[in-house]
């Protein structure tokens, strides 16, 4: 029976410690998880609050932003400078248009005064490298002579294409699918295909009009034009000529005075056997006629000297 007792407290016992220890730990899970959570679920709250208010002044920026990228513009540009030698200027500017990622589209280098050149060169650049590559320019010659720039919003035209474009690749595919259907039909007459093919052809060569304005537009915008007018500074120009030869001159003299004794001799040999020859034939005629006629009246003149006047035979 004390065993049998025994055995029993131990089991009440036993399971009186199983239920406090049952109990003390959600309460000891409870208190610990509850201050790990409260944050975790009160921070998502506080940065979409932060993500808000930033949000939305970048999202102003940004709209701002895209709205100025967003325009189309061609930047133009005409520029002279005055430089010691336009050749090495003209290089130095087409150094720059390539440094730039451009490239020269034009460029010419020709007599200007004497043995002075001068050059003209039309590059074009990304329109983001328009303003220091037109600066750069400035630098290489000693002064400015002239400058004119211009930018041209094409906004509104390129909107307005990219708009006809999308009508007109939906009316194409219209035409397509009216196509097919007028093809698969049994009693499809050749008129009808016909005529919505000679549609559907039409509507494509007016997409490839609007594509191709699209892209001229596109090239430029991207690249921005700059023509540079180099001239030369007249205060480096030697006094001397480096290509002065007097002998040269002299030589160039003389053949100058053969040139007109042969001109000479020629015209005298000309004179002998071309013109004299028709003188003589023309005159010739002429001077027989003149002596024919002197003669006729030198006889004329005779006879009637030799016969005496009626009156005075009379008497």
């Amino acid at each position: 029976m004390r065993r049998a007792a025994i055995l029993a407290l131990l089991v009440v016992a036993l399971a009186v410690m199983a239920g406090c220890g049952n109990q003390a730990a959600p309460q000891y899970d409870a208190g610990v998880a509850m201050p790990q959570e409260a944050p975790v679920a009160a921070m998502p709250e506080m940065e979409r609050d932060v993500t808000g208010a930033g949000g939305a002044q970048q999202g102003g920026a940004g709209a701002q932003s895209a709205a100025v990228d967003a325009r189309k513009m061609i930047y133009t540009a005409d520029i002279g400078i005055q430089v010691k030698d336009p050749a090495t200027a003209m290089q130095q500017v087409e150094d720059l248009a390539v440094g730039a990622g451009g490239y020269t589209s034009q460029s010419q280098l020709y007599q200007y005064s004497g043995d002075l050149m001068r050059g003209m060169v039309v590059i074009r650049v990304p329109a983001e490298s328009y303003g220091d590559t037109l600066a750069r320019i400035r630098a290489l010659g000693s002064r400015v002579l002239n400058e004119s720039s211009n930018a041209s919003d094409v906004t509104a035209e390129y909107t307005d294409l990219e708009a006809q474009l999308r009508n007109l690749e939906a009316a194409e595919r219209e035409l397509q699918v009216m196509l097919t259907e007028v093809r698969e039909k049994p009693n499809a007459k050749p008129g009808d295909i016909l005529e919505v093919y000679n549609a559907l052809t039409q509507k494509r060569g007016e997409i490839e009009q609007v594509k191709g304005r699209l892209n001229y537009l596109a090239n430029q915008v991207g690249f921005s034009t700059i023509s540079v007018d180099l001239v030369p500074d007249q205060v480096t120009a030697p006094v001397v000529d480096e290509g002065w030869q007097p002998l040269v001159t002299i030589k160039n003299a003389f053949r100058a005075l053969i040139n007109i004794a042969q001109g000479l001799i020629d015209l005298l040999i000309n004179l002998v056997i071309v013109v004299l020859p028709v003188l003589l034939l023309v005159i010739l005629p002429i001077v027989l006629v003149i002596w024919l006629i002197r003669r006729w009246r030198r006889g004329r003149r005779s006879q009637a000297q030799a016969t005496p006047p009626a009156a005075e035979s009379d008497s």
